[in-house]
């Protein structure tokens, strides 16, 4: 589905500017909810046929919010299995904010997706990485949640680079634990407590490691011919469909797509060379680091979009693109 913003709040000179109800300072747990459009609740309701009672849906139910009215648009946020145990925004929230909050003001971002389907904070962590010099990122753990099935609970290490404002959500190797935090909608909420405390835990020894990873990057050379190698993995040609030699407008659709493609990776080398002008990103040096940059300021600031900027880079397909190059990229260097 496309990821627009339904209502959201935002504090600071960030990739989530402009978009929402703007704060003057971070917020708190309460704040968050309020100024976010959070402080609701969904149930499930049993599904029928339109115009037919009797023709009940036993297999399914039906997301709603607590705060819409019957036949308000935007009541109906999602169809789900009768196993599925909804996690209520504040119950989330406070669970979240047990980790690292505590009632303090560390909100920068919070809100959801279209009528409520999906559900987000983003909080502060107080250590910064320092790549080299200058060059610090921002660390920050993202809560999202959605009411609709199409997402599991999920908490991650999140990172804004501040010198170009890009996003990336850090998926790092752990085998105990995971790399992200991400449990099932089936009640055990109890229990969900306890695990994301740990994962929590591991976040924080993992920004050490994404400390000792970019530095890795930044000290390793990447040149044109090893960026294109590795930009064709990351958006590879489409492959000619076997009939296409038989159907010409089968084969006409896949000139386009490939045509689309070559044009994307031309793109991302043109940010590579030149930055992004309009916003004021300048051009990566040559390194790994360099690499990995090229890409997420494409996602962030130039990659063509359905859907709101700030959904697409931290939800949608910008997200995957991204995640996706760190972990090629982290492959080549070991």
């Amino acid at each position: 589905m496309a990821h627009n913003i339904g209502e959201m709040f935002y504090y600071g000179d960030r990739p989530w500017h402009t978009l929402g109800k703007r704060l003057e300072q971070p917020a708190t747990l309460d704040e968050a909810l309020k100024h976010g459009g959070l402080d609701w609740e969904v149930e499930l309701l049993p599904l029928a046929v339109a115009g037919e009672p009797e023709s009940s849906a036993p297999h399914r139910r039906a997301v709603v919010r607590k705060d819409r009215k019957p036949g308000q648009a935007g009541r109906v946020i999602g169809v789900v299995h009768p196993g599925f145990g909804p996690l209520q925004n504040r119950a989330g929230a406070e669970m979240f904010d047990a980790l690292l909050g505590q009632g303090q003001p560390i909100y920068h971002t919070g809100g959801y997706l279209k009528n409520g389907e999906v559900v987000w904070l983003l909080a502060r962590l107080p250590r910064d990485i320092h790549v080299r010099g200058d060059d610090v990122v921002e660390t920050y753990l993202l809560f999202s949640n959605s009411h609709d099935g199409s997402s599991a609970i999920d908490v991650r290490l999140t990172t804004v680079r501040v010198v170009c404002q890009n996003t990336l959500s850090l998926a790092l190797d752990n085998a105990s634990v995971g790399k992200v935090f991400r449990r099932a909608h089936d009640g055990r909420y109890g229990v969900l407590k306890e695990e994301a405390r740990a994962f929590f835990e591991f976040s924080v020894k993992q920004s050490e490691a994404a400390q000792a990873l970019f530095a890795r990057l930044a000290a390793t050379e990447c040149d044109d011919k090893a960026f294109e190698t590795f930009l064709a993995q990351l958006l590879p040609d489409p492959k000619r469909p076997v009939t296409a030699s038989q159907n010409s407008q089968v084969e006409r659709a896949w000139q386009t797509r490939l045509a689309t493609v070559r044009a994307t990776r031309a793109q991302v080398m043109g940010v590579r060379h030149e930055g992004v002008v309009t916003q004021g990103v300048q051009p990566e040096d040559k390194t790994w680091w360099g690499a990995l940059n090229t890409v997420t300021a494409w996602v962030d600031h130039v990659q063509k979009t359905n859907a709101d900027r700030y959904a697409h880079i931290l939800f949608g397909e910008g997200d995957r693109i991204k995640t996706t190059a760190l972990h090629r990229i982290q492959a080549i260097v070991r």
